[in-house]
């Protein structure tokens, strides 16, 4: 077959910049290639008769809670659970990096490939007082620019102000490790605290026309006001979304859509404090020498997957033997460029209305678009895209799914909207929603620790190795 090598971000560029949905047919034999997703949590269908009332928020059901709201509550129970309120008096009693200690355990001059690298951490606050409670949010890293390679840590809270951090040591060489401190756990506390309080730190403009009338109206998920709206509502999965209706114009009038930043904040002046960008990602082993790597003589498994150096050279004949069709997730859709909203619909009807077969593979992405909102938003969508699924694979069980995660971002981008505490959450919601269904996944979250990219759009070389990744699954 004649393959025709295409420019990595191109083809990611169709594949994932939006992070939606894709649907390819192969029309080759394809190696199946399946990954449970297994980590305890320890597209837009409008209703035929789209109604215009007078609403405040979505509908309050009268009756029992469904099953999927059972769910919701569930989820966030458990979370809640994880994330507990944290004192905030001040500053100085909230964890620093600084005067937190990082002890290797067992150290020893050289490591062996494969063998792992334990570290103590203990937190201190920045009176240098021990820490008597966990929550931090930490990011650990290792890496050797020389090899262009790098690999995620494993972080374990002990929930006493103790943290085990631990490496596998992949490769041989001058090894260079990294623990930031993204969020004390007071700021973590505080950043979920405001989530969870509204849902206007982003807007929508909707454009509505009628004839050679246009005229522009709000638009959200949850709209307090008296004014008459517009309710966009997917009555089996309940998602629903609202416009304030304009004077002479007809709800399905709408046409276009853009998001805005609001000047809203759940955060107290003092909480602020904490996402300031001297507080945010700051380096707790800055002292530490690098780590030497041999050889050696011993035989140990090694999951080079992990290590975000692989660079398998495959490319995609885009012209001759696939097709590629791309989906927008729907609403919440962040983005200050006008959109059409008649191409949309829920990820749900996208997924139901796919025959699938042995050909077929569908790639889901949620995360980044949701992080402004509260979870239950992204909990509901997630659970309504994993019935779907269920349902996919029940009709046709060949039919290949792979979930992406989302990738880490910029640090110091307005955290209260967008952290990666956010994208964590919801990181670890996938994995917990997704882990009975037979589905493969494309770890983003790791890949982009790997390579400490801190970017929502990877460089390409990154994002060649995501697809690297997708292409093994496929072919």
């Amino acid at each position: 077959m004649k393959i025709s090598m295409i420019n990595y971000k191109s083809l990611w560029a169709l594949l994932f910049i939006l992070a939606s949905w894709i649907a390819f047919t192969v029309f080759q034999n394809s190696t199946k290639i399946w990954s449970a997703l297994n980590l305890p949590i320890s597209l837009h269908h409008w209703n035929n008769s789209i109604k215009s009332l007078f609403l405040k928020a979505p509908l309050i059901p009268l009756k029992p809670l469904t099953e999927t709201e059972l769910r919701i509550k569930e989820i966030i129970e458990k979370l809640d659970q994880q994330i507990p309120p944290r004192p905030f008096t001040h500053m100085n009693t909230t964890t620093s990096a600084t005067h937190s200690t990082a002890t290797i355990l067992n150290p020893r001059d050289t490591y062996c490939r494969g063998d792992q690298l334990d570290i103590l951490l203990e937190m201190r606050d920045h009176l240098g007082h021990r820490k008597q409670y966990g929550g931090d949010f930490l990011r650990a890293r290792m890496s050797s620019p020389a090899l262009m390679a790098g690999a995620s840590g494993k972080v374990t809270d002990f929930n006493n102000g103790t943290y085990l951090v631990s490496f596998t040591l992949f490769w041989e060489g001058q090894v260079s490790l990294s623990l930031l401190l993204i969020h004390p756990s007071e700021g973590v506390s505080a950043l979920w605290s405001a989530r969870n309080q509204g849902y206007d730190r982003v807007i929508f403009i909707g454009q509505f026309v009628n004839g050679t009338s246009q005229v522009h109206s709000e638009c959200g998920l949850i709209l307090n006001t008296n004014a008459e709206l517009c309710q966009y509502l997917d009555n089996r999965d309940q998602e629903a979304f609202y416009c304030v209706r304009p004077q002479h114009m007809p709800c399905a009038a709408l046409t276009h859509m853009h998001s805005e930043n609001k000047k809203v904040s759940y955060l107290s002046k003092q909480e602020k404090s904490l996402f300031e960008r001297s507080n945010v990602g700051v380096e707790i082993m800055e002292k530490f020498n690098t780590i030497s790597v041999s050889k050696c003589n011993t035989l140990k498994s090694v999951d080079l997957h992990e290590s975000g150096k692989l660079q398998h050279q495959l490319a995609v004949d885009l012209d001759r033997n696939i097709n590629i069709q791309w989906q927008k997730h729907c609403y919440p859709l962040v983005g200050s460029m006008t959109y059409s909203v008649k191409e949309m619909e829920y990820l749900t009807r996208a997924i139901d209305r796919t025959g699938g077969e042995k050909n077929t593979v569908i790639v889901i992405s949620l995360g980044q678009h949701f992080r402004p909102f509260p979870i239950d938003v992204f909990i509901r969508r997630a659970l309504n895209v994993h019935k779907a699924i269920k349902r996919l694979l029940l009709r046709s069980p060949d039919t290949m799914v792979i979930i992406k995660t989302e990738n880490i971002r910029e640090m110091y981008n307005d955290a209260e909207r967008f952290s990666d505490f956010h994208g964590y959450i919801q990181y670890l919601i996938i994995k917990d929603i997704f882990q009975d269904l037979s589905v493969s996944i494309i770890d983003a979250w790791d890949i982009t620790i790997a390579y400490g990219t801190n970017d929502v759009h990877p460089p390409q070389h990154v994002v060649g190795n995501q697809i690297n990744i997708l292409l093994n699954y496929i072919c």
